[in-house]
């Protein structure tokens, strides 16, 4: 803790207040998620900072990997043990759109998709092969995934969710059988599969050609100031009303998408990756059960 000076006048008097300023740093950033009882958001924190050597996704290496073969994606650069699907289920929006995504995911592309998997495993006239039988969710990301659903917004409650992961591409993939016949495929779908892929990163969002620095909310040693006081702090803080900061918000620091880089320069460590949930599976719906492609 360290002590800074400010000189006052009033009327013609000058007065020196002293006050008492708690320096917080972004690493101590998960110490107060524990805190405030959230459970992924500091481990997947905790993991970028883990990371030995510092690297940086810019808009085309973050899209190449998306795309990517997962499987192929270097061990660095992808996390699949962290997010549950049993946490992210307690969350309304991904129940959802778990089950919106359960209800419109046999659409015209999301056949394409299939299609496009099933092809490549050069079945033979009437030959029966089963599609979707692992627990390796990067695997069934590049050979069994169908559709997909966009959750989450940045105006959301900010909870462990909002921390964790904020917005994502909520995935299904299939497991069942499938049956080639007379030039067909007989896809016989029994379970389907839900899972999260993401990014975790800190490049900023580009937008009208210009790159916005993304705003990461206002930290304090135990806590994330909520919306309200976000707004009071920031209101203080864009006119540079620092000492009623200190008198307010003792401690409270703006996090930014830059700070995150600068503490990647920093410490030469620290490390942008894929995130990728386990797998959730429930069956199909009945119209479902049997798709030809």
């Amino acid at each position: 803790m360290a002590v800074s000076s400010t000189t006052t006048t009033k009327e013609q008097e000058q007065q020196e207040k002293k006050v008492s300023v708690e320096f917080f740093h972004i690493d101590m950033i998960p110490d107060a998620m524990r805190k405030m009882g959230w459970e992924t958001a500091p481990k997947l924190m905790e993991h970028w900072f883990s990371i030995p050597s510092a690297y940086s996704f810019d808009k085309e290496s973050k899209t190449t990997l998306l795309k990517y073969d997962a499987r192929d994606i270097p061990p660095s650069k992808v996390n699949d043990n962290i997010v549950k699907m049993k946490w992210a289920n307690q969350y309304p929006l991904v129940r959802d759109g778990i089950e919106k995504l359960k209800a419109t995911w046999n659409t015209y592309n999301g056949r394409k998709e299939l299609r496009k998997h099933i092809v490549s495993m050069k079945l033979l006239e009437g030959e029966s092969v089963a599609i979707g039988f692992s627990d390796d969710v990067k695997e069934l990301d590049a050979v069994a995934q169908a559709n997909y659903l966009r959750i989450g917004g940045k105006f959301d409650t900010i909870n462990d969710w909002y921390g964790a992961i904020g917005t994502c591409n909520l995935k299904v993939c299939i497991r069942g059988s499938v049956k080639l016949l007379e030039g067909k495929y007989y896809l016989t779908v029994k379970f389907l599969g839900f899972y999260i892929k993401d990014t975790y990163d800190f490049l900023d969002d580009e937008k009208f050609g210009l790159d916005l620095p993304e705003f990461l909310g206002v930290w304090g040693e135990k806590r994330i100031l909520n919306k309200a006081e976000t707004i009071s702090y920031m209101s203080s803080y864009g006119v540079g009303a620092f000492g009623h900061l200190v008198q307010m918000f003792s401690g409270f620091v703006p996090v930014f998408n830059s700070d995150f880089r600068k503490w990647q320069k920093k410490h030469n460590a620290g490390g942008d990756y894929i995130v990728f949930s386990d797998l959730m599976w429930i069956p199909p719906l009945e119209k479902d059960c049997l798709v030809i492609l």
